[in-house]
């Protein structure tokens, strides 16, 4: 299956968007076209939020969605955490070839940890108890 995966694109989308939302927001590209599922992302904006890095591999969510046997649809707006603790809200979308194969990942996860503490804080102070 050859390439048809718009690098330079997808490489500039994942900077803007890191730069529009901050350094708690991770982009990772992946090119699903290679023989290895252990050498996938080709692009990371914002790393630091997984500490993946280019040459890593796919995300476990994504190797099950794959292993279903069925084609693997956008996922939207979910939430995973981390090793370390983080809680991210993340979307992950199939990036497909003509025939509707999926040839590459554009995934976001952003960093919602301080939010919710700040969220969870806020709430104690409004208390009335």
């Amino acid at each position: 299956m050859e390439s048809k995966l718009p690098l330079g694109l997808l490489k500039r989308l994942a900077k803007g968007l890191a730069a529009q939302f901050g350094e708690d927001c991770e982009i990772v590209i992946h090119d699903l076209t290679g023989d290895s599922r252990e050498k996938t992302i080709v692009a990371i904006e914002n790393g630091h939020v997984t500490g993946r890095k280019v040459g890593g591999p796919l995300s476990h969510i994504v190797l099950e969605a794959l292993a279903t046997g069925y084609e693997p649809e956008d996922q939207l707006c979910y939430l995973t955490k981390t090793k370390d603790g983080k809680i991210l809200k993340s979307t992950t979308i199939y990036i497909r070839n003509d025939d509707g194969t999926p040839i590459g990942i554009f995934a976001i996860n952003y960093d919602i940890t301080l939010m919710l503490r700040s969220e969870e804080h806020t709430s104690e102070l409004q208390s009335p108890t």
